[in-house]
């Protein structure tokens, strides 16, 4: 997703054709997986069955080229992102949180925030704020608090 945000804010996209939106989180999700995984899926594996398009390895190859020269790939450290969720493990060590209540509450925070992202304000903030705004409102859902507290 976030690979595809970065790479259409910075390139205009025809959209009288919808293919190419689709080709472009294609190769999105396919640069995604090899920065992540180990095993790799082929690129057939990560179309949609239903789409009127299914994409050549070649197109495929060309336009991951394409996003990452967009997204500046030389510096790698622009393709490994920091998001959100990035923070959580770290701040909950930080609160001393050793108990099976933190799988439940880690749950509830990505949940809260999955169901933000398509809400493009949050673009503009920090992982860490959000990280923080998120994890402070699931813990005064779950017990009302003094936030400051925390």
């Amino acid at each position: 997703m976030n690979y595809f945000d970065r790479f259409i804010s910075n390139v205009q996209f025809q959209r009288d054709k919808p293919w190419v939106s689709q080709l472009t989180a294609v190769s999105c999700l396919s640069l995604a997986t090899k920065v992540k995984e180990t095993h790799v899926p082929l690129l057939l594996d990560l179309q949609v069955e239903e789409s009127r398009f299914i994409f050549e390895v070649k197109t495929s190859q060309r336009t991951d080229l394409l996003v990452l020269s967009t997204l500046k790939w030389r510096l790698k450290w622009r393709m490994y992102l920091v998001t959100p969720i990035s923070f959580f493990n770290h701040i909950i060590r930080r609160l001393g949180w050793k108990t099976h209540f933190h799988w439940k509450f880690l749950c509830k925070c990505e949940h809260l925030l999955l169901s933000i992202i398509p809400d493009s304000r949050f673009v503009s903030y920090l992982p860490s704020i959000l990280a923080t705004a998120t994890m402070l409102h699931v813990i005064n859902e779950i017990e009302p608090f003094n936030p400051l507290e925390y």
